[in-house]
């Protein structure tokens, strides 16, 4: 609560803190997502629930996505030019 209220205590404009906020969460986000397809493929924590082919290639695939878009938004952010998105 005391980040809402400071939001709105401040004048800050919400659409902005809500948007940095969102950003914020997307940075953070690949790093459990690592985590967790790290350790629900091993067996030896998993036993018979451990992440079969299908589960981790699937699992590899959307963290490599929300890498990829999480690097094109910090590119982006610091201005780097980048020809495949301009249109």
């Amino acid at each position: 609560m005391m980040p809402a209220l400071f939001v709105v205590g401040f004048g800050v404009n919400a659409t902005n803190a809500l948007v940095v906020s969102q950003v914020i969460l997307s940075l953070a986000l690949p790093i459990p997502m690592i985590a967790l397809l790290l350790f629900t493929q091993r067996p030896d924590i998993m036993g018979s629930f451990a992440n079969g082919r299908v589960t981790r290639v699937a699992a590899v695939a959307a963290t490599a996505v929300v890498l990829f878009l999480n690097a094109i938004l910090l590119l982006q952010t610091f201005g780097v030019p980048l020809p495949f998105l301009e249109g």
